[in-house]
C-alpha cells in the first residue's frame, strides 16, 4: 500500500470507497481531523488504494486554458440563498432541467455530508458556504453507477475531492460528468463544533454565513456570522466571535494536507472553479444580492454554462487574485511545526477553551508570530502572484 502520509493526505476518502475488502475507513481522529485508518489483517495488498490516491499518484489536469468571470444568477430566489452570486445553483438547477443528478455538501445536524439530489426542490438544501470537511462515505460509488446508468452528473466540492473523484473514476466513461470546486482557504480542526454538540444547547448547524443582514453580501468587509438551531427549533446567531469561525479564520489549526495544498492555480482537474468575488469595484450595484466568480477550465462546460441562468461579464486574473489569495497560494507549511498548534490542540482536546480561544488571536503572542511569519511568506506569495499572471497572458 502506497496513499499519501497523514501529514499530505486530503482525506478525499478515494482509497477508502475503491477498497473492497474494508482495509481502509475514515473516522475523525483525537484531534478532530478526518484520517485514513489501516487495517493490516483485512488488506490483501490489490494496490487499488495506490492507484486513486491523488496524492502519490496524480491525475494530469484537464484543463488547457482559463478563463475568469464576474457572474451572478438571474433567479433571485436561488441567488437569495446562495452564499454570494449563485453560480452553483444556476448550473445545479440547469443540470436538473435535462433530468440529471447533482451531487454537493450540505449541513446534517453538526456534519457536513455529500448528497445526491434530483429534483429543484431538494437544491435548496445544498446551498451556502460551510466551512466544514464533507463526509464523502458512498458518494464516489453513486457517481460511478449513475454515470455507467447513461444519467447526466454534476459534482460540487473542493478541489482535493475532485481529484479524488476523477482518480476513483479513471477506467469509468466520465463523458457524461461535471466537476465544479471551489476557492478552498483550508479546512480546520472539528473539536469546536464538536463540543458546541456536547454542550447540548443545540440540535444543528443552522449557516456558517448568510446575506440577509442589512448590507447583504459585501465584496469588502463582509462579516461570517454562525448561526446554530436550538432545541425549540429557534435559532441563535454565535456572530462572528466565537470559536469555530475564530479556528477557520486563524490558519493555526488547519488540516495539515491544506497547509500545502497541491491543488491550487491550474492544478485542478475541475471543469470550472467557484467562489465570492472579494474585492469587487466594478458591479456594485450588484453587491448586496451577491457576486460569484466563474473559471472556465474548458470548453466542454461552456454550453451547459450558457443554458444556465447566469449574468456573465469577463475579468482578468487581477480583478480577483489579490484579494483570493486562495486561488493560487495556500503553502504555509511551517505552521505545522508551530509549537502553538500543539498547545491549542492540547487545549481543546482537555477542554481548556479559553486557552485555545486566546491562542487564536491576532494580539496574542502566538498571533504576534503568526502575523510575522505570513508576512515573511506573504513575499513568497507575491513572486507566485506575478509568475501566474505572466504565465496566464
Amino acid at each position: 500500500m502506497n496513499i499519501a502520509t497523514p501529514q499530505n493526505c486530503t482525506a478525499c476518502m478515494a482509497c477508502t470507497e475503491i477498497c473492497a475488502h474494508q482495509a481502509l475507513s475514515c473516522q475523525l481522529d483525537r484531534n478532530g481531523y478526518f484520517r485514513i485508518r489501516f487495517d493490516k489483517n483485512a488488506c490483501i495488498n490489490c494496490g487499488l488504494c495506490t492507484k486513486v490516491c491523488p496524492i502519490t499518484n496524480p491525475l494530469k489536469p484537464i484543463l488547457t486554458s482559463s478563463v475568469p468571470f464576474a457572474t451572478w444568477n438571474n433567479d433571485e430566489t436561488l441567488r437569495t440563498k446562495s452564499a454570494s452570486g449563485g453560480a452553483f445553483s444556476a448550473i445545479a438547477a440547469a443540470i436538473l432541467k435535462k433530468g440529471g443528478v447533482v451531487y454537493g455538501a450540505t449541513i446534517s445536524g453538526f456534519k457536513i455530508v455529500h448528497k445526491r439530489i434530483t429534483t429543484q426542490a431538494e437544491l435548496l438544501a445544498l446551498l451556502g458556504s460551510k466551512y466544514q470537511q464533507s463526509d464523502m462515505t458512498g458518494i464516489y460509488k453513486q457517481i460511478r453507477h449513475d454515470l455507467k446508468d447513461g444519467k447526466l452528473v454534476l459534482f460540487s466540492g473542493m478541489a482535493c475531492q475532485v481529484a479524488g473523484l476523477n482518480a476513483f473514476l479513471r477506467n469509468t466513461d466520465r463523458s457524461l460528468l461535471y466537476t465544479i470546486d471551489t476557492i478552498c482557504g483550508g479546512l480546520s480542526t472539528q473539536l469546536p463544533m464538536l463540543n458546541l454538540q456536547k454542550c447540548g444547547r443545540y440540535t444543528a448547524i443552522h449557516s456558517f454565513r448568510d446575506k440577509s443582514g442589512v448590507n447583504g453580501w459585501q465584496s469588502i468587509g463582509f462579516r461570517y456570522s454562525l448561526k446554530m438551531q436550538r432545541p425549540d427549533a429557534t435559532i441563535e446567531d454565535l456572530g462572528l466571535n466565537n470559536l469555530v469561525l475564530n479556528t477557520f479564520s486563524s490558519k493555526l489549526l488547519k488540516r495539515s494536507s491544506c497547509l500545502d495544498c497541491k491543488f491550487t492555480g491550474q492544478n485542478r482537474a475541475s471543469d470550472c472553479t467557484i467562489g465570492d468575488f472579494w474585492g469587487d469595484t466594478r458591479f456594485v450595484e450588484q453587491h448586496k444580492n451577491g457576486v460569484s466568480l466563474l473559471i472556465l477550465h474548458n470548453k466542454r462546460i461552456q454550453p451547459l454554462i450558457e443554458e444556465s441562468e447566469l449574468s456573465l461579464s469577463k475579468i482578468r486574473y487581477e480583478d480577483f487574485i489579490p484579494w483570493n489569495h486562495n486561488y493560487i497560494w495556500t503553502k504555509q507549511p511551517l505552521i505545522r511545526y508551530f509549537i502553538s498548534r500543539k498547545i491549542a490542540l492540547w487545549a481543546m482536546r482537555n477542554s481548556h477553551w479559553h486557552l485555545a480561544q486566546h491562542l487564536m488571536r491576532p494580539k496574542s503572542i502566538a498571533g504576534f508570530f503568526m502575523r510575522l511569519y505570513l508576512k515573511v511568506n506573504n513575499i513568497m506569495y507575491r513572486r507566485a502572484y506575478t509568475l501566474f499572471i505572466k504565465i496566464s497572458k
